[in-house]
């Protein structure tokens, strides 16, 4: 029995040691901060942020490697500028760094919209004393993400109308996931290796075929000529760009409130402030899928198009008409289409490494003529 005993505490003594052997090796190998998984905690005006120090992300729960006492450029956004699909040095701010020689400090995170631009920048950026401070204005979600900020915390209750109040939030959210926290999410906040293991079963195109199979449109674009391979989502994408409905109005009233407000902020401060334009995957392919009626859901996707146009002109005439800064990444994106592979080959929104590189270096440019 003792031997027995002896054996199977040197089988686990072995086990152990090779586990964090392994993982030891996997942190020399990979990023941290590009594989364990942060926690998110609610916050009163934000809904949620990151649990400082948590996935390897900073002090202040951002997805830097430090947080330092000041930077000269701070890049504020949603999922798009955190650097979703891509490493954190891979992120459009991480490029940009790497190409101006400025410390770029990112302060964003999936979900968040131009009210928590407005936020962050009032609490958080201005502390860094940066001399340019660019927002990512996403245009497949942020219009809403504005409207459920407004109608949702008290916080902006000056900016509701009241025959909107009654609405319910419409679509569902690219970033839901709970505040729970079981050996799951322990495991996947501090072990690199379990995450490489986890992550090898439940990929993207996993979640591509859990979303067909509850329901969620998803449509294919297979271009031999051009050799793309890639996915879109027009059904959720309407949803946040449908001009035709008062609400959708509403949202694109709210979110240039929010960057008229940051224009100011940045005024008074001395700061030069820049609204990076991200367009949804579907306008950066339009060439492709545009009047392609070989396609399912052709005319959907015609529609979003041409309401992501509007929106487009909407905007650009509104910052042009208050002085706004800002950057169309649009053109680049689309000419870069069909020469590399600038998103995932499945229904995923966000810009790989290659699109982030597309983003910062039509940010470099313009800044280079300021």
């Amino acid at each position: 029995m003792n031997r027995n005993l002896k054996t199977f505490i040197l089988i686990l003594v072995s086990v152990v040691a090779s586990l964090l052997a392994a993982e030891g090796i996997s942190r020399l190998i990979f990023d941290p901060i590009d594989f364990l998984k942060p926690r998110r905690v609610p916050d009163e005006v934000l809904g949620y942020r990151i649990e400082p120090a948590t996935g390897a992300h900073d002090k202040l729960g951002y997805r830097n490697k430090s947080l330092p006492d000041t930077a000269e450029v701070v890049a504020i956004g949603d999922s798009h500028t955190y650097g979703i699909s891509a490493g954190a040095s891979e992120s459009w701010p991480g490029a940009l760094g790497r190409m101006t020689g400025k410390t770029v400090y990112n302060i964003s995170l999936g979900g968040y919209g131009p009210a928590e631009y407005l936020y962050l920048m009032e609490t958080e950026a201005l502390a860094l004393r940066p001399k340019i401070i660019i927002a990512g204005f996403y245009m497949g979600n942020d219009l809403r993400d504005s409207f459920t900020a407004v109608y949702n915390i008290d916080n902006w209750k000056d900016l509701r109308k009241p025959e909107f109040e009654s609405l319910p939030e419409t679509g569902e959210s690219e970033d839901e996931e709970g505040f729970s926290y079981g050996i799951g999410d322990w495991l996947a906040g501090n072990s690199v290796l379990y995450r490489l293991v986890s992550s090898s079963f439940i990929g993207d195109d996993l979640r591509q075929a859990r979303r067909i199979r509850r329901g969620q449109q998803i449509v294919m674009l297979e271009d031999e000529k051009s050799g793309i391979s890639t996915g879109f989502t027009p059904d959720q994408r309407l949803r946040g760009l449908d001009l035709g409905r008062a609400d959708v109005r509403e949202w694109l009233r709210l979110s240039l409130e929010f960057f008229g407000r940051m224009n100011e902020l940045s005024r008074k401060n001395n700061i030069v402030f820049i609204v990076v334009i991200i367009p949804t995957k579907e306008s950066v392919f339009a060439e492709y899928i545009e009047g392609n009626k070989a396609l399912q859901a052709s005319d959907k996707i015609d529609y979003l198009i041409e309401n992501e146009r509007q929106a487009d002109k909407a905007v650009k005439s509104y910052f042009d008409e208050h002085g706004i800064h800002y950057v169309d990444t649009l053109g680049p994106l689309s000419r870069s289409a069909g020469a590399e592979q600038i998103y995932p080959n499945n229904f995923g929104g966000h810009e790989n490494k290659n699109g982030y590189r597309i983003i910062a270096e039509t940010i470099r440019k313009y800044l280079d003529g300021l």
